[in-house]
């Protein structure tokens, strides 16, 4: 019962700061064409801006969760196949002088990402040592000391080297610090855990639910215009094929900011329109992976339970003792996107039933950029009174506690998201794992 009444008041709290959710806009995608990436979208520099800790709060222990950084695309489908429709036009003497040039751009593309697909990129390197860089900083407290960091990754090779790359920078500034780095398969439950990702696939709901997303990708998929610039002939391509070029052209150009030396953009081969429709797909297909469409019937953002689980158990042990540490972890947007949403951290939780409307509530970008974070930072007074702030991305965020933040009390934290925990079924301590 307290956390569904926690949920009204939390309705409440989102229609006061409706000002701010509301910033997702064509102009915002405009202004930083990268943004309609998504979860390509390259990590933003945070502002800096952060509110001081209340008198004779300190910090001593750092909870984190982030997503590896800048990667190239995972295979070689959707490059490849753009190049050869347009090396087949090129064939036809069909090819404008900008489908010419952008044939060129496909091949250094493609030879970049060669027998590199899906790996970390120096880009996605110095993001996570820019991160740990900062985080140093902010909290000398914290790591001035020869203090124990805990250090965990998923076994994929981009969050490994995501993770050395972090621990690295920190060593650096600290030679003294004790971090262990695990990536082992023991962890992969709290991790990234998605063991119960589509089992609701066949409910009829859902059946109406991808039958509405497939509508709404079809109602903003308008290749004509970019058909007219690319062939001299813009009825070149049959209307199916040439939807499938369109969209594979913006997926490429959407991962051009996290490859390293590339030197050109594909994004002005589309208008600033087309941008916001193919990003507002894609917005739409994380939405709909968490169950937030309101006639969708399931809850996967709950796969993030044994995440959320571990942060709260490391918390308390961390609280329990007289020592600054950090626990980092280090996993994918299908990590850290569950937990935002579960944790109704500023806006990831919301329902919307109009697609069409859901740019104005809850943008990917926002949430899961190449290397997006999530940290708790913890803070102790004389008195052993603990506090918590945390930080999406390095920016202050809100939770749906009862207190206003960014300083939350870690009774208040504690009591609200293990009241969360109670209402999923097959959650397991992982506070143990060595």
């Amino acid at each position: 019962m307290r956390y569904i009444v926690k949920f009204f008041a939390f309705g409440f709290f989102l229609l006061s700061s409706s000002i701010s959710v509301a910033q997702t806009s064509r102009e915002e995608l405009s202004a930083v064409k990268e943004k309609a990436g998504g979860n390509y979208y390259a990590y933003p520099t945070p502002s800096g801006k952060l509110t001081p800790a209340p008198d004779g709060y300190i910090p001593f222990y750092i909870s984190h969760y982030g997503r590896h950084g800048s990667r190239n695309m995972i295979d070689a489908i959707d490059s490849k196949e753009a190049r050869e429709f347009l090396r087949q036009a090129e064939s036809d003497g069909k090819l404008t002088k900008l489908g010419k040039k952008t044939l060129l751009y496909l091949d250094t593309i493609i030879d970049n990402m060669d027998e590199r697909y899906g790996e970390l990129t120096q880009v996605g390197h110095n993001q996570h040592r820019n991160i740990a860089k900062r985080m140093f900083n902010a909290y000398p407290q914290i790591f001035s000391e020869a203090i124990s960091v805990d250090a965990r990754s998923t076994q994929v090779h981009r969050c490994i080297l995501s993770m050395g790359a972090f621990c690295q920078e920190l060593k650096s500034l600290n030679p003294k610090l004790k971090i262990t780095n695990n990536a082992s398969q023991r962890d992969m439950f709290f991790m990234c855990n998605d063991i119960h990702l589509g089992a609701h696939k066949a409910s009829d709901n859902q059946v109406r639910w991808h039958k509405m997303y497939n509508a709404f990708c079809e109602q903003n998929n308008h290749p004509e215009r970019l058909m007219s610039v690319l062939f001299t002939n813009p009825n070149y391509l049959k209307a199916d094929k040439a939807k499938s070029l369109s969209r594979k052209l913006f997926n490429v150009a959407s991962d051009i900011q996290d490859m390293d030396g590339i030197g050109f953009s594909l994004f002005p081969l589309f208008t600033d329109e087309e941008l916001f429709d193919y990003w507002q797909s894609q917005n739409a297909f994380w939405f709909g992976w968490l169950g937030l469409q309101a006639d969708q019937d399931t809850r996967e953002y709950e796969m993030a339970g044994n995440l959320l689980r571990d942060i709260l158990d490391k918390a308390a042990a961390a609280i329990s003792s007289s020592q600054p540490s950090a626990t980092l972890r280090f996993g994918h947007d299908t990590g850290i996107l569950p937990l935002l949403a579960l944790m109704h951290v500023n806006n990831a939780y919301c329902r919307v039933s109009d697609l069409n409307e859901l740019y104005k509530k809850w943008a990917d970008y926002k949430l899961i950029p190449m290397a997006a974070n999530i940290q708790f930072v913890f803070y102790r007074n004389a008195s052993g009174n603990v506090l918590v702030k945390v930080l999406l991305n390095e920016e202050e965020a809100s939770l749906p506690l009862k207190t206003a933040g960014p300083y939350y009390q870690w009774t208040d934290f504690q009591d609200y998201y293990e009241d969360v925990l109670s209402h999923i079924p097959n959650v397991r301590s992982s506070v143990g794992n060595k």
